[in-house]
């Protein structure tokens, strides 16, 4: 058994891909597996995996394509002997102590007794971002401060390929319906904020690479199609929020039943939507975003 299993979900990723492998076998901390799953990619590509498994000692699934969310969930599942897992994207790049930095906080954490023994946890690293060319764009960065469950019903604060989890995270998770979860990092960080400790780390300890083809990324064109698909369909959001009422409604405090429960009605509810919409507390980091969600909250949509 490794200590940390490395889940990579690979979608037709020929450009990148061979570099991220490689950055992750670089890692100073090397009590690690390496798991991939190809998610119904061309057989060009899957070729190509496997000519990279021959170089490279990670174990291959080749599996039919359900999208990156689904994909990363069934990894979950599958690997079932790992003390810690880390998510990995196929085109972005880990730093040497990536692994290391996460597994020492973990550590440094038990001996103070901060996740109790048994509580989920999550560590989150600051990264920067790239261009296609290997140009440094931006760089991304939330702290700890203000985020907390109410938060984590609206936004992410951490994404999939600077987290590493714990064991008790992951069988939280899995409890979850794959197709109706979303996102599986904003999953996880749902249910960190609501039992147990999401850590926001300042170091950089990865490179995303921002291009066209991102499933997440967020430019003006997705921004525009994520607001059209919540006004036009159930939203991911709503979905979500449902299936972690689900799983977890007995389990939560008081106070948070009472904001989860704004958030899943079985109707639209007027007094519900204009306690959301005219909150005094923030939902959003931009204002912006800030604004679009309040108004998506008042005509029934989120």
């Amino acid at each position: 058994m490794s200590r940390v299993a490395v889940l990579l979900s690979a979608y037709n990723g020929n450009d990148y891909m061979e570099q991220q492998i490689a950055s992750i076998y670089q890692q100073t901390f090397r009590d690690f597996q390496l798991y991939i799953r190809d998610d119904g990619s061309s057989e060009e590509f899957v070729e190509k995996l496997r000519e990279l498994k021959q170089q490279y000692p990670f174990e291959l699934i080749e599996g039919e394509n359900r999208g990156f969310a689904e994909s990363f969930m069934l990894l979950l599942d599958r690997v079932e002997d790992a003390e810690f897992y880390a998510f990995a994207d196929q085109d972005d790049i880990w730093l040497a102590d990536k692994l290391q930095t996460a597994l020492t906080w973990f550590d440094e954490a038990d001996r103070k007794g901060t996740l109790g023994g048994q509580l989920p946890a999550l560590f989150h690293s600051a990264y920067d971002i790239m261009d296609p060319k290997g140009t440094t764009v931006g760089h991304f960065y939330f702290d700890n401060e203000g985020y907390d469950f109410r938060r984590s019903i609206t936004e992410n604060h951490y994404s999939g390929f600077a987290m590493v989890i714990n064991r008790a995270l992951r069988e939280r998770m899995l409890k979850g319906d794959p197709e109706q979860i979303g996102y599986h990092d904003w999953w996880a960080a749902m249910i960190v904020q609501a039992f147990g400790v999401g850590y926001s780390d300042h170091r950089v300890m990865a490179v995303h690479r921002a291009h066209g083809d991102n499933v997440t990324t967020f430019n003006m064109r997705t921004r525009w199609s994520w607001l059209w698909n919540n006004m036009t369909a159930e939203t991911d959001l709503r979905r979500r929020n449902r299936e972690f009422k689900r799983c977890f409604y007995d389990e939560l405090s008081i106070e948070n039943r009472k904001i989860l429960d704004l958030f899943t009605p079985e109707r639209y509810n007027l007094l519900g939507a204009v306690k959301k919409c005219f909150s005094t507390q923030r939902w959003r980091p931009l204002w912006t975003s800030e604004l679009v969600v309040r108004l998506l909250m008042l005509i029934g949509r989120i």
